[in-house]
């Protein structure tokens, strides 16, 4: 039995070994082939004869070549700021399947930038043409954001909008809305919100309109932050405001599914009734394969179409088309049984 496999390198063949064949020169099979822009005409038939020459000879253009030539890889960036990107995540997963289903469209590879701090390599990889452009979802603060803006790298940023980048987001404002006239039809007078650390734009945009909509009917709000180590949950004064207190908060709206669903395990771990006690409701409405636990009454934020529309959206930058600062799809609400 073989306990080794070994590959036996075949030799690529060349664009000059194609021109030979077709009886043309180097130049014109390269402008046929490889797209280069060298102002060489080249005749319709001549054209037919270089490719049959080329399907003749299993020829494939060097992808390398092919970039001198055009100035563009056929490759984008997708960079997923300081949170290490994880397809485990739901949010992730759905977004990297319409810029997957797009890039399929147009004919783009992709390439996910996983190192996290590295933001001058990334960059360095599009001022070098490795790259033609970068998808991004940006922490607040992250540098790579006037690293993109003052070298003018074609880019578009996903989720949390910045007026100075094309940006793809969802109806955050609306979803913050729809939360709170739920819960208000279901006769909550108090209630509390859960807010990122940092603090999002996506998040502050939904938390102020389910804030303002709750004080324009007379609903107090509690906010409370998540901690600076990444939790997510309930703390000891949160189960105070919603157990313990004469005026106690009935109901918490999580920033997010994962927030939302976190904050039901906790209620639950206290003894909690969902919803007899305390309702809980998210933002985004991720697709399960498996049947959840809780089946939170959520926002419907379509991810995988701002995937798809990222993708569009940076390919007419990279080829110098104008583009909308702002787009924001349309969210819906789902209710479940945590209301």
């Amino acid at each position: 039995m073989k306990q080794f496999r070994h590959i036996t390198a075949q030799r690529s063949v060349t664009l000059q070994e194609v021109a030979k064949a077709a009886g043309v020169s180097a130049s014109a099979a390269s402008a046929v082939l490889n797209g280069a822009k060298s102002g060489t005409r080249v005749s319709a038939a001549t054209q037919r004869t270089l490719i049959e020459a080329a399907k003749r000879l299993n020829y494939r253009p060097h992808g390398v070549a092919q970039s001198l030539a055009t100035g563009r890889s056929g490759r984008l960036g997708i960079y997923s700021g300081q949170t290490r990107l994880d397809i485990r995540n739901s949010f992730f997963a759905e977004v990297l399947t319409g810029v997957f289903e797009s890039a399929e469209q147009f004919r783009l590879d992709t390439v996910v930038h996983t190192s996290g701090n590295d933001e001058a390599r990334l960059v360095d990889l599009v001022r070098g043409h490795s790259l033609d452009g970068l998808i991004v979802h940006p922490a607040p603060d992250d540098p790579i954001l006037s690293l993109l803006c003052d070298l003018q790298v074609p880019a578009v940023l996903i989720a949390d909008a910045r007026d100075d980048f094309p940006s793809i987001t969802v109806d955050d404002h609306t979803g913050g809305t729809l939360l709170a006239e739920h819960l208000i039809s279901k006769g909550h007078k108090h209630v509390m919100v859960k807010q990122s650390c940092p603090a999002r734009r996506s998040a502050t945009d939904r938390i102020a309109a389910f804030t303002e909509t709750c004080h324009l009917r007379g609903v107090r709000v509690t906010e409370s932050i998540e901690g600076s180590g990444g939790e997510t949950g309930l703390d000891a004064s949160d189960i105070d405001v919603l157990t313990r207190s004469r005026d106690r908060a009935t109901a918490v709206m999580g920033w997010s599914d994962f927030v939302a669903e976190t904050i039901c395990r906790d209620l639950e771990a206290a003894g909690v009734s969902i919803p007899g006690d305390v309702a809980v409701v998210g933002f985004d409405g991720f697709e399960h394969r498996f049947t959840p636990k809780f089946n939170v009454t959520t926002i419907v934020a379509p991810w995988v179409a701002v995937g798809l529309a990222a993708v569009q959206q940076l390919h007419a930058l990279i080829l110098a088309e104008a583009v909308p600062i702002m787009t924001t799809l349309p969210v819906s609400i789902r209710v479940g049984n945590t209301t």
